[in-house]
């Protein structure tokens, strides 16, 4: 069973990378990462900025370029979400304090993606998703879903945060927060960008994303050299222009 796409454009904010030609230069070993540092929103208006995380911001950072002028349906998977907001709300329960109902629903799992489509006001549908133990999987085949139902484009959006120190024993933590951002097409005639195809193998082998965290990047690394192969689930692998 294979499933074809075309990225025909993709963003991503990593610890402070944000630019292709810094992607490139993270990739070769020239670059690094910094692992404090905000993602830059300056172009956002200051109100809408401070209702952003660490997380939308990165996701703001990604998403929000490549949804200039496109009224398109916009995925976004995370495993965990809005993890530290979350946490935040229930130590909040826990010392029986007032929630606010601004911070619960800047928290939920499809807070990120609505602030998204609000800004860029896109009235497709803008969509969340739990990424589950393959995240990448989960999001291909939606947004596979999502195409072949007659969608022309779809934004495809993974993010992730580091978690707060009480999950650690139960999974493992993101490195850092991180965002990937990819512009899906079904491949047609005269189609621009990255050739991809999402192929069933039983050879491939991978651990869930609650033991390896930074699943999203060996999909930089391989779009970065726009080649490769890249495991996504047991059984799954994404080829990046493998002909």
């Amino acid at each position: 069973m294979s499933i074809e796409f075309v990225i025909s454009d993709w963003r991503a904010w990593y610890a402070g990378v944000s630019e292709p030609a810094d992607w490139h230069r993270w990739h070769s070993g020239e670059l690094e990462l910094q692992e404090d540092t905000l993602a830059d929103v300056s172009f956002l208006p200051a109100m809408l900025r401070r209702r952003l995380s660490p997380l939308s911001k990165a996701v703001f950072n990604s998403a929000y370029p490549l949804l200039q002028q496109r009224d398109i349906p916009l995925l976004c998977c995370s495993v965990h979400g809005e993890a530290k907001r979350t946490y935040s709300l229930l130590q909040g329960v826990a010392a029986e304090e007032d929630l606010s109902p601004t911070a619960f629903g800047l928290s939920v799992h499809n807070a990120i993606a609505g602030q998204l489509s609000i800004a860029n006001k896109v009235r497709s549908p803008a969509l969340a998703l739990a990424g589950g133990d393959y995240p990448l999987l989960a999001g291909l085949m939606e947004a596979n879903g999502i195409l072949r139902e007659g969608a022309k484009e779809i934004l495809l959006i993974f993010c992730e945060e580091p978690l707060p120190e009480m999950y650690h024993p139960s999974t493992q933590s993101p490195s850092g927060v991180c965002a990937t951002a990819l512009l899906l097409t079904l491949p047609v005639e005269g189609s621009k960008g990255s050739g991809v195809t999402l192929v069933n193998s039983s050879s491939v082998r991978l651990k869930t994303a609650f033991e390896e965290a930074d699943y999203q990047l060996p999909l930089l690394s391989a779009l970065i050299k726009n080649s490769g192969k890249v495991p996504v689930a047991k059984g799954w692998e994404l080829l990046i222009n493998a002909n």
